[in-house]
């Protein structure tokens, strides 16, 4: 009863508070749906080349000739409203490996990456309150369904898809909106759980996380067009290995990027975003280009 109702007020508040419900949906983290929508769905995919790699002391070192390291990864996601403050989300990803070494040998590898679950409750709606931040709590559960890379099938680590194990990140998101700019900060923290290593029968427990997330953007061609730029901190604390701490494997990422959405219907949309790891430490760095397609279902 409420979704028609809700729709009417939305169109009739006007251009400005229409905009501030949509603009980041999109283009900034895993979506979420615009107010009104019942469910939201769509397909990336991704290509990922790695140019080189962050060492302990934060100095980039890049791959010799004839070393490739590369991933292309295509996810299927959908979002769905339990009620006016309560989204969640599902996501599967199916990722393809492709490696190579100076002396010629070459793989590729595939399979069922990391799937994962997310809430999402709205405590403060987008222009739910003049001059206040919507503020919207995130929950997110990983699945360890991916292949760790001690559990690859060839020697270069081709065939592995993800961490392969479960992890739990709980985190907040702000954001604030004036017609046609949005700006937007993420915060979030991650436990992953303890597994034990296929090679070696050793308990490995990664470090707890802190994710943080800047994004900013504006709505361009009369609201058909968004753009925004983001910039993304990680940093892992060091890993265990059967109770202890393992040196110099904590982890740190900074990572800038340029994403867009373009309308193509009132229903379907096609996004786009392109990434670089630029600092980095115990980390590889990443160049990574992304095309999707959402449609909205209301």
């Amino acid at each position: 009863m409420w979704r028609p109702l809700l729709l009417v007020v939305v169109l009739a508040s006007g251009a400005a508070k229409a905009a501030a419900c949509c603009m980041s949906a999109s283009v900034v983290g895993s979506g979420r749906l615009v107010v009104w929508e019942d469910a939201a769905a769509g397909l990336t995919t991704s290509w990922s080349h790695g140019a080189g790699r962050f060492d302990t002391a934060g100095r980039f070192r890049g791959f010799s000739a004839g070393l490739v390291e590369d991933e292309w990864r295509v996810e299927a996601w959908a979002i769905v409203r339990l009620a006016e403050r309560w989204q969640v989300s599902a996501r599967v990803p199916w990722v393809t490996g492709v490696r190579a070494s100076p002396d010629g040998t070459s793989a590729i590898g595939t399979g069922i990456g990391d799937v994962s679950a997310a809430a999402r409750f709205d405590a403060i709606g987008l222009g739910e309150y003049e001059w206040v931040p919507g503020l919207a709590v995130l929950l997110q559960v990983v699945g360890p369904t991916g292949r760790r890379p001690e559990q690859a099938t060839d020697a270069l680590g081709a065939s592995a898809t993800g961490r392969g194990a479960f992890a739990v990140s709980l985190g907040v998101a702000a954001e604030v909106t004036q017609l046609p700019w949005f700006v937007r900060l993420d915060i979030a923290g991650v436990y992953t759980a303890p597994f034990v290593r296929a090679d070696t029968r050793q308990v490995q427990h990664f470090g707890p996380g802190v994710q943080l997330g800047l994004s900013g953007g504006r709505e361009l061609f009369s609201e058909r067009l968004v753009l925004a730029l983001s910039l993304r901190l990680e940093h892992e604390f060091p890993l265990w290995l059967d109770g202890q701490t393992v040196a110099e494997s904590e982890s740190t990422g900074l990572t800038p990027s340029v994403s867009a959405s373009f309308k193509l219907t009132s229903h379907w949309m096609l996004t786009g975003a392109v990434s670089a790891d630029v600092l980095g430490q115990n980390r590889q760095d990443r160049v990574a280009f992304n095309l999707g397609v959402r449609h909205g279902f209301f």
